[in-house]
């Protein structure tokens, strides 16, 4: 595919992202509003923050919320509906090859992603005190394995449910379990025993660490990143086999 014709079809899919009120809702304004809510009631801080404020903690950890809605909420029902209207076939017919259009799509999320976290740090800032990462680039390293995973996820859960309405609903279900015992909702310190284990089978308690640990110090954690780049490789496996059987 030629750079013009890439450039312009990222940009059609930018428009069309911004068109898709619950994508940008969920990907913008959920995270926002949770972080708020979640840091006024624990901004005191304690024992389970990493020894951080509970308002720096939930800063850092809601733009792993970000890449999770992206992942999960936006990116399958739209690529699940350019399979279910026939797009795709279109796309093909037109000499546009399928993994163009999916490269475009996560070139947009990306952009989205980064754009919904920069607000959401400068929101926090109004309202917030929160140091400035200790190693950045291993933050930006996190961010970017993070995303590749839950945009590999999210190809997956398009790939399994046939229509945008159900791929919609899939991701929804998976989100709010996965967020609320990965960390960036109640401190993992408080959960029962049963679903601390539990959330060492959670993605997204993996992109919570790998956001947090260099923020706060801790270094960079290959476990982390690991388990994000199988996730994203098994994920991404699964979703090419099932695309080419379409």
């Amino acid at each position: 595919m030629r750079s013009t014709v890439f450039a312009k079809l990222t940009w059609l899919e930018a428009k069309l992202f911004c068109r898709e009120p619950l994508a940008v809702g969920f990907t913008v304004a959920y995270p926002v509003v949770v972080m708020f809510v979640i840091a006024g009631v624990f901004n005191h801080g304690g024992d389970g923050f990493r020894g951080v404020g509970g308002a720096e903690y939930y800063v850092v950890s809601n733009i792993a919320v970000v890449i999770a809605a992206v992942g999960l909420i936006a990116l399958p029902s739209h690529v699940a509906a350019y399979f279910e209207r026939g797009v795709m076939r279109r796309f093909r017919a037109s000499s546009v090859p399928v993994p163009g259009v999916v490269i475009a799509q996560a070139v947009v999320c990306f952009g989205v992603a980064i754009g919904a976290a920069a607000l959401l740090l400068a929101l926090a800032r109004t309202a917030y005190t929160y140091g400035a990462p200790r190693s950045a680039p291993g933050v930006v390293l996190g961010f970017a394995v993070a995303l590749i995973s839950f945009l590999a996820l999210g190809l997956l859960i398009a790939a399994l449910f046939p229509t945008a309405r159900s791929a919609q609903s899939a991701g929804m279900v998976l989100f709010f379990p996965l967020y609320l015992i990965s960390g960036a909702a109640p401190p993992l310190s408080v959960l029962p025993t049963a679903m601390q284990r539990i959330a060492d089978f959670d993605p997204l308690n993996y992109a919570v660490r790998a956001l947090q640990d260099p923020w706060f110090g801790f270094g960079i954690t290959a476990t982390n990143l690991i388990v994000l780049t199988g996730v994203a490789l098994a994920s991404g496996a699964g979703a090419a086999l099932l695309f080419r059987r379409r």
